[in-house]
């Protein structure tokens, strides 16, 4: 029932109630701060991959027109210089366009490789026009070449013999070695050809120009989101260390500063607040409070057991000591007052045990009535009373009520004091001895009295 009592008294917020949202809550937060991250590292890496795709597909792109114009410009110094100074046919130039055959950056083979990548089809437009143009730059080299060959014989080494040849027509067979050298050199130095060389820088150019351009904008934008994300990061970590913060304030606030108060005031014996903190706090006060008034409701019963006689509830002789040793020293007078119940043997053998103790709690009844609160019994038959602050006369008075109610009671109580005007002149243990002789002397005199009748 008490617990019953403390667990309604105790009101506030609970602790769980707290701690809950709060656990749920740090967990979204660090499955955002996972998912944020992650985001961050695939944007990262898709940059990197995009900007490594776009320096890949420029390097791709500008590849063709390198090649193409080192065919061109091999080419043409061969048409325009077929010997050297010494009347050697000029093989140098065709080395480095037979060098430059050998490398898979040929028009179609551009454009082959950059149909497989992930290009727009603005980019792969311009790539196929650069190609066609390559090409047939490619196409009127040869042509040239086979043309200068028919008047300049290469020697037959490497890697001039990976050179190809076209065949030339009867019209370019029928003429003069003067004239297949000036119609090659009319092939490429014709505005068509160099329409298509330019076809080709232009188109190059403007292909890498998209490329880098597109990678610009999406490193931009891959960039902005990235930033987003890190700011978005930011605001959930701070969170979480307002969170901590503040969750760290409440319990300290809410339990542990309240625990710590606690502690202080348990061994102080006093009750425990239970209007602060968390519920659980409140219901651990309102227990211990329950626990500290059945210690004081357990500790007074007990208290009272000891000091108090079973038969008559008067004080005992315990009681009766702890009394002596609370009265002060001086200030005040005292009467000390003794009692025995005569003839108690007498009765316990003639009447039995329930009569003696009945005679027992009637001397009890009559000496509290006649001396106040302040009688005792020390155990048997044998009692004691004090009176404060009294003259002999209020004591006579007393003294003389207290004898016709033993006689009303038909009982026989033999009775002595001793009285002292100032306690501080004497002391308790002397008065407390003369009223025992005097006691003493009346019982023998009223056993003298009653011949036959002696109890000890």
């Amino acid at each position: 029932m008490k617990k019953n009592n403390a667990a309604n008294r105790a009101t506030g917020i609970s602790a769980n109630a707290l701690v809950m949202p709060i656990v749920m809550t740090l967990s979204v937060l660090h499955i955002m701060i996972i998912v944020v991250i992650l985001m961050v590292n695939s944007s990262s890496g898709k940059m990197s991959t995009i900007m490594r795709n776009s320096g890949a597909y420029t390097q791709e792109v500008t590849s063709l027109l390198a090649g193409s114009s080192l065919l061109a410009d091999s080419s043409n110094n061969f048409v325009m210089m077929p010997t050297t100074e010494t009347g050697e046919i000029n093989v140098f130039p065709m080395k480095a366009y037979a060098g430059e055959l050998a490398r898979d950056r040929r028009g179609q083979q551009v454009l082959e490789r950059f149909r497989s990548f992930d290009v727009t089809p603005e980019e792969l437009a311009c790539v196929e026009e650069a190609a066609k143009s390559a090409d047939f730059l490619l196409e009127t080299q040869i042509h040239a070449i086979s043309l200068m060959r028919s008047v300049y014989p290469l020697p037959e080494i490497q890697p001039l013999t990976q050179i190809p040849l076209v065949a030339l027509t009867e019209e370019e067979l029928a003429m003069t070695d003067a004239q297949r050298e000036s119609a090659a050199r009319a092939l490429l130095l014709s505005s068509v050809y160099a329409l298509n060389k330019q076809t080709v820088s232009e188109q190059v150019n403007a292909c890498a120009e998209m490329l880098q351009s597109a990678s610009a904008r999406i490193a931009a934008e891959t960039a902005k989101r990235i930033m987003i994300l890190r700011t978005i990061l930011w605001v959930v970590t701070l969170s979480i260390i307002v969170i901590l913060i503040g969750t760290f304030m409440a319990l300290y606030r809410k339990m542990l500063f309240p625990l710590g108060h606690f502690v202080r005031q348990i061994p102080e014996n006093v009750a425990l607040d239970e209007k602060k903190g968390f519920r659980e706090i409140r219901l651990l006060a309102a227990a211990y409070n329950d626990v500290l008034m059945r210690r004081d409701a357990l500790d007074t019963i007990l208290r009272s057991a000891a000091e108090t006689d079973a038969l008559t509830n008067l004080p005992n002789r315990y009681r009766f000591e702890q009394y002596m040793l609370e009265s002060g020293d001086s200030g005040y007078s005292m009467a000390v007052l003794l009692f025995d119940v005569n003839y108690l043997k007498k009765t316990n053998d003639t009447k039995g045990h329930l009569a003696g103790d009945q005679l027992i709690r009637t001397a009890a009844e009559c000496i509290s009535s006649c001396f106040g609160e302040n009688c005792f019994r020390f155990g048997g038959d044998e009692f004691a009373a004090i009176v404060k602050d009294c003259t002999p006369e209020a004591i006579d008075q007393m003294v003389a009520r207290f004898e016709e109610t033993e006689k009303s009671q038909n009982i026989s109580v033999s009775l002595g004091y001793a009285y002292a005007e100032e306690i501080g002149q004497t002391t308790f243990r002397k008065l407390l001895d003369e009223a025992d002789k005097k006691m003493y002397a009346q019982k023998q005199e009223k056993h003298r009295d009653v011949s036959g009748d002696r109890d000890t």
